[in-house]
């Protein structure tokens, strides 16, 4: 995995506006947003617990967590009716359209920055090819390439240290050997709205009825106690049970909160929550003495390159849990393993916890391309006395012999598995190339999208006649994706002449070659035409396929003589 501080800067934007256009257009054609299913979806692991099993050699084979997926749950439900006529329809309409202006001025500038992105990302591959040391022994490193970028594999260990999570009651009962990473997670059963709409054209006149249909859902959460009364369902109510005690019992003052972007309405919001395990009731630990032979692996590596590091996570063997907490008498160790306030041989109830433990073994090979840099032991904190370390390295392109240098951020590259130089730069190249392709996809789609929303006013006006309706959406979608395409091509071609000028003169040079050849050879049938218009020219080729024919006077004789009356 390529770890590059620029390339992030406009995948996020890009993201938020395409998610914020999909969610508006989704809203009018009876798409359902539920916050808690989208959080759930993100986590994978929490979504269906009766199909999370983990097999393994000890005695946590076979555990997973309890869960009670139905839908409704024998709730309650509402519905409520909403009536658009024609003229909130076009006011809405009017809105669509002021989005559009600002997609349309918005996604030109995303085309041209995705193409400086790529260029930018290329040149930092090759700076790793051809600025990179290829280490052979990483337990005899050299100090020759101190400070200097070297490639090297090997396998990730942590020695014979035992790994756990910070001092507290919720904790383990003792260390985990051979950890990379030790993660606490902690979960309550709560109840969200499950959110229906089915919507009605008027068949004459543009009118619109929507009905939306709230009904109730529980299910297992690691984001903390939801809202004590659900929106639209006042009713409903959830319970924090113990939450509070397991925040107490963790060892900190503060309740977990989700990382995601504030402002943002509850359905977008959803798509980036993420749990932080560094808040309470939650917990995590990285181990100190992580290292590849003579390399030591700082936390900073280790937390940001989860897919290299935290692509493996194994439950925590039973006997280390604890059979009770302190401050906690509710919570109890089930068969499977797992600290629940649930009641052994009942399902779940709203405010019931459960606290599952894992564990990211060490012992898998890595590649790396970074800085190598001097390492500082701490014995007392467990790092060991390695002489290296490793660091992102700050990429400086020399162009022009040496006059001309671009200061292009810092970066490394990190791979899981055994790879040598040249495949890693493979492979970073194809990740660019897909991450490219991507966003390109993504501003035609946000370009189209916008000259659609241009047409949104003359669309719902043409709404109020069933038959012109589905013509006139058909051809102002087939209007603006032309244009979208249109404009989508020219920004890129001119975003190629920026940042590739010798590829894009040559794909010019050839264009116009190809067209050249074509002009010329049109203008040359073009003169042989006026020459010899087309018609004269058949006509004259069938008085020449006819002229030889000679009718001799035998022919014409009184015996082949055809008589006249």
């Amino acid at each position: 995995m390529v770890n590059m501080t620029t390339s992030r800067n406009i995948l996020p934007a890009l993201v938020l506006i395409l998610l914020a256009t999909l969610a508006s257009s989704a809203y009018a054609e009876n798409k359902a947003f539920d916050a808690a299913a989208l959080a759930d979806d993100i986590h994978a692991e929490f979504a269906d617990f009766p199909s999370v099993h983990y097999d393994s050699e000890s005695d946590a084979v076979g555990r997973r967590l309890q869960s009670n997926n139905n839908n409704n749950n024998g709730g309650s439900s509402s519905t409520e009716t909403t009536t658009c006529n024609l003229w909130c329809q076009i006011k809405n309409s009017l809105g669509l359209t002021i989005v559009g202006l600002v997609l349309l001025c918005i996604s030109p500038i995303l085309v041209w920055k995705n193409e400086g992105r790529h260029v930018t990302a290329l040149r930092k591959i090759d700076y790793f090819k051809n600025k990179a040391t290829v280490i052979g022994n990483v337990d005899a490193p050299s100090e020759d390439f101190t400070n200097q970028l070297v490639h090297f594999t090997g396998q990730v260990s942590v020695d014979d240290t035992s790994l756990d999570l910070p001092a507290a009651p919720l904790n383990l009962t003792s260390p985990v050997p051979n950890a990379l990473l030790v993660r606490r997670t902690c979960l309550i059963y709560q109840k969200f709205e499950n959110v229906q709409q089915d919507t009605q054209s008027a068949t004459v006149g543009g009118g619109q009825t929507t009905t939306t249909t709230y009904t109730v859902r529980e299910d297992w959460t690691p984001l903390g106690p939801q809202p004590e009364q659900l929106p639209h369902l006042p009713q409903e109510t959830n319970s924090s049970g113990i939450w509070s005690d397991l925040v107490a019992a963790s060892g900190a003052s503060e309740s977990a909160r989700p990382a995601g972007p504030e402002g943002f309405p509850p359905e977008l919001a959803a798509l980036f929550q993420t749990v932080d395990f560094n808040s309470a009731p939650h917990g995590i630990a990285v181990a100190p003495s992580a290292h590849v032979g003579e390399f030591a692996l700082s936390k900073e590596i280790i937390v940001e390159e989860p897919a290299v590091f935290q692509a493996e996570w194994v439950p925590v063997p039973s006997d280390m849990i604890p059979d009770e907490v302190e401050g906690c008498p509710d919570l109890r160790k089930d068969g499977h393993g797992n600290l629940t306030t649930v009641a052994e041989g009942e399902g779940p109830r709203n405010g019931d916890v459960m606290i599952k433990y894992e564990y990211a073994p060490a012992g898998f090979d890595a590649s790396f391309i970074v800085e190598q840099v001097l390492a500082e032991s701490d014995p007392e904190t467990g790092v060991g006395a390695h002489k290296f370390g490793v660091a992102k390295n700050r990429v400086i392109d020399e162009r022009c012999c040496g006059k001309i240098s671009d200061d292009l951020g810092v970066v490394w590259m990190v791979r899981r598995g055994r790879h040598d130089l040249g495949e890693m730069i493979q492979m970073a190249k194809e990740d660019e190339t897909t991450v490219t392709k991507i966003l390109r996809l993504v501003c035609w789609v946000l370009l189209v999208a916008a000259w659609w929303m241009l047409f949104s006013v003359i669309t719902t006006l043409l709404s109020t006649l069933p038959i012109v309706k589905q013509l006139g959406n058909f051809a102002f979608f087939l209007v603006a994706l032309i244009l979208g395409t249109s404009c989508c091509c020219m920004v890129t071609a001119v975003a190629y002449i920026r940042y590739r000028p010798l590829l894009a003169f040559i794909i010019i040079a050839i264009g116009a070659t190809i067209g050249g050849v074509i002009g010329w050879k049109a203008g040359s049938t073009a003169e042989e035409n006026a020459e010899n218009p087309p018609a004269m020219a058949f006509v004259e080729a069938v008085i020449q396929h006819l002229a030889p024919i000679d009718f001799g006077k035998d022919e014409l004789d009184g015996s082949s003589a055809v008589e006249v009356y």
